[in-house]
This record gives structure tokens, sequence and C-alpha cells, in this order.
């Protein structure tokens, strides 16, 4: 009994370098390991948004849509806002405003000026969505901020309406005077027949009192909207 316990190991061994000779010529006789290809890595956002540009030029709205909205949902805040203009207008997409709101006042919150005077027009004209003249005064300040002379116009004018905002004419001068100096012909015009209607100085004596006049209150101003279809 003992001999046949020692030669098992023996025999076993046998089996072992049978057992690998076989596994190695089947090594080489299999076919490669397949591998995954690799995805060409894409171009950077810039050269991809100046793509979506060239796109947009061409009249093909469709691929400039699908190649802004990933840089926009990636935060992108040119993107986000070309993204709302598509789909405010229904170019490259469907039609969706309350979706092109979210893009403007998002890139809005994080500074983007033109967005946010794209959220103010909407609120102010009710564009697809409801009328809404405290959110359009709330973003054309934004706007304003951020040097937009047509926001600076349109805020003063909703003080001097007191429309979204408390009517407030202190107020409404400041940011007519503001936007007159960012290069509002507008503002300029608007100060120009403003200004001579308010009340002087009282007299220094009731027989001057007769002097004491003022030109008539003008009518009230209109919305700047101009460009604002393109914008």
């Amino acid at each position: 009994m003992a001999s046949v316990i020692r030669a098992r190991p023996a025999i076993f061994l046998l089996g072992l370098v049978a057992a690998a000779f076989l596994w190695s010529a089947a090594v080489a006789l299999a076919e490669p390991v397949q591998t995954l290809k690799q995805p060409a890595p894409l171009p950077p956002p810039s050269e991809r948004f100046l793509k979506g540009v060239a796109a947009y030029d061409s009249g093909d709205f469709k691929q400039a849509f699908d190649i802004w909205l990933p840089l926009a949902q990636g935060g992108d805040l040119a993107a986000m806002r070309n993204v709302a203009l598509l789909l405010r207008t229904g170019k490259g997409t469907d039609r969706d405003p309350k979706r092109a709101l979210w893009f403007y006042e998002e890139a809005g919150s994080k500074g983007f000026g033109l967005a946010q005077l794209n959220a103010a027009f909407m609120h102010l004209k009710g564009d697809g969505i409801p009328e809404n003249l405290e959110a359009a005064a709330f973003w054309f300040h934004a706007a304003a901020l951020s040097g937009s002379p047509i926001a600076q116009y349109n805020l003063a004018v909703m003080y001097e309406r007191g429309q979204g905002v408390e009517k407030d004419l202190p107020k409404a001068l400041g940011w007519y005077a503001i936007a007159s100096r960012s290069g509002s012909q507008l503002a300029l015009d608007r100060l120009a027949v403003l200004v001579p209607s308010l009340a002087g100085p009282k007299p220094p004596k009731p027989a001057d009192a007769p002097a004491q006049q003022v030109a008539p209150a003008p009518p009230l101003p209109e919305f700047e909207l101009r460009g604002t279809d393109s914008q």
C-alpha cells in the first residue's frame, strides 16, 4: 500500500505536464483577445462651439442645436444662451419657451449679461410665458449692471412708468443718465424732454412767481425693443 501512495504523485505530475502542454497549444491556436476601440477624442469646447456657429450661419439650425446642447448642459454660458434662442424661436428643435427661459435665467444667474437681457424681454413681452413685469424689472436691473444700455434705458422706463417697480422719478433719471453715457440715444432724448418739465427752484419773492415756468410733461416713454427678435 505504501508503494501505491508513492506512485500517485508521479502519475499526478505526469498529468500536470500533459495538461500544461495541451493548454499552451490551445493558447497558441486561440484567436487574439478582442479589445474595444476607444472613440476619437472630442474637439475642445471652443472648437465645437464655433462649429455650432458655422452650422447656425449656414442655416443648419438642427446641427447647431445638437452641437450646442451638450455644451450648454456642461455649463457653457454662451451655448446655454444660444440653445435658449433656438428653443424660443423653434429653430432646429421644437419651440419650447419655458425651457428657453430656464436656459436664459440659468446663464443669467451666472452673470451672462446678454442672457439676462433675453430673460427680461421674455418676461416683459410674455413671450410664450405669462407676462411678469416684476421679473422683467429684476432681469433688466441685472443686465443694466452688466453694462447693457438697452437694459439701462428700459429699467429707467419702468421706474418712470411705475411698472414692475414702484414709480421713482429720481431712479428713472439716474438710469437714463447712465444709459445715455453708455451710448443710448433714446435715453439722451428722454432726458432732454423730461428734465425741463421738472419743477425748478422756488421763487425768492411772490412777485417772481410768474417767471417760474416749466415745460409740459412729456408723454410716458415706450420700451426699447430694437433687435430683440434676434437677441
